[in-house]
């Protein structure tokens, strides 16, 4: 977090430089932990986005660019392809400004899946389509 050593008013906080604050304490990327995440799995990258739902290109648009922008379904096809836990899947979601919310039917139906160990896109997104909610992957 960043803390204020007075109160901010016009005239101080123009001084902060913010951007260098921002260099020096940014957490890792969402492409930087999905790769860290792909070498702990020992699969091969083509795997996981293959299993994701997510085309080559895609991929290769995330992995090139660390500041890319994922949508929530598609960190969330990745953490269901990955097999990852409640608690990575929420560090994940996490690297890429997201979250998972019980006010959310979306949410509460992929964490269902994740909290059971149903790591299926196709299956997920059978669910989620019943529902009328956004289907993961690319």
């Amino acid at each position: 977090m960043f803390y204020f050593s007075t109160l901010p008013t016009r005239s101080n906080v123009d001084t902060v430089n913010f951007r260098e604050h921002f260099k020096e304490n940014k957490d890792e990327s969402f492409s930087q932990k999905l790769l860290q995440l792909i070498e702990e799995s020992g699969e091969k990258n083509s795997t996981i986005y293959n299993r994701a739902n997510i085309d080559r290109r895609h991929f290769s648009k995330i992995v090139n660019h660390e500041d890319y922008q994922p949508s929530k379904q598609t960190v969330l096809a990745f953490a269901i392809s990955l097999k990852l836990g409640f608690e990575k899947t929420k560090a994940l979601l996490a690297s890429a400004g997201f979250t998972l919310s019980n006010a959310n039917l979306f949410d509460v139906i992929v964490s269902a899946f994740i909290e059971n160990k149903i790591f299926n896109v196709d299956v997920v997104n059978q669910i989620l389509y019943k529902y009328n909610q956004p289907l993961l992957g690319g």
